[in-house]
């Protein structure tokens, strides 16, 4: 078995472009030694093992993975501006892998224990920890978002896989919202922005904004009954 590491090449030259609203002062160069900062991802649906080393060369974060664990597997890719580790778990969503950070600029790739059967929809902030979103926040951002979606048959999550990222402002609407990875129907994916655009959430939650959001494939039968209820 063949272990690969991959040290992201310190790229200089390109100054990330902020994308509209996404608090450019906060984005960074790549290569640069803050690896937690908000980072301009542009990675196609490709090979993990590719895909990671795209991932190495925006972040300056060292990748450990076994070649023949990663060999057969396929990333789809992720567009926009997110944090390192949000970005690397929605590259890793799917592919029955998981990622273990072992130092601020390393970490190692590894299988998964079990895929994941829980809920729908993970949120988690994509900033820095002062900002982060606590635990009840992030349950009740997820049970807003369920609602919304399980509202239309034509959004109601659990058979795709969806990460976005949403910025909402003082009075809790949602200002902005991007496809980070769009999932296979192009369709569908407008339709779940433009339901989720409508929302209108706690404004605490601006605190923690942009919140990034991750729909996955789940049994989400149960979870729509709830968000109902």
């Amino acid at each position: 078995m063949t272990r690969s590491v991959l040290i992201a090449c310190m790229v200089l030259s390109a100054v990330v472009a902020p994308i509209v609203h996404a608090q450019g002062t906060d984005v960074r160069p790549q290569g640069m030694e803050q690896t937690h900062a908000p980072t301009r991802f542009d990675i196609d649906a490709q090979p993990v093992a590719t895909a990671l080393r795209a991932y190495s060369e925006a972040t300056g974060i060292a990748v450990l993975f076994d070649d023949d664990l990663v060999a057969t597997r396929q990333t789809d890719g992720l567009h926009g501006i997110a944090d390192p580790r949000d970005a690397l778990r929605i590259l890793l969503v799917g592919t029955g892998l998981d990622a273990h950070f072992s130092s601020m600029n390393a970490f190692t790739v590894t299988a998964a224990g079990n895929v994941p059967t829980g809920d729908a929809v993970a949120a988690t902030a994509s900033v820095d920890d002062a900002r982060s979103l606590d635990e009840a926040s992030a349950h009740r951002l997820q049970a807003a978002v369920m609602r919304a979606l399980c509202a239309r048959p034509d959004t109601r999550p659990g058979s795709f896989r969806l990460a976005l990222q949403m910025w909402i402002d003082e009075a809790g609407d949602i200002s902005d919202i991007a496809a980070l990875a769009p999932s296979d129907d192009p369709v569908r994916d407008t339709r779940v922005l433009t339901t989720l655009r409508a929302m209108r959430v706690s404004p605490a939650l601006h605190a923690a904004s942009p919140v990034t959001l991750l729909l996955r494939p789940s049994a989400a039968t149960a979870a729509c009954r709830e968000a109902s209820t």
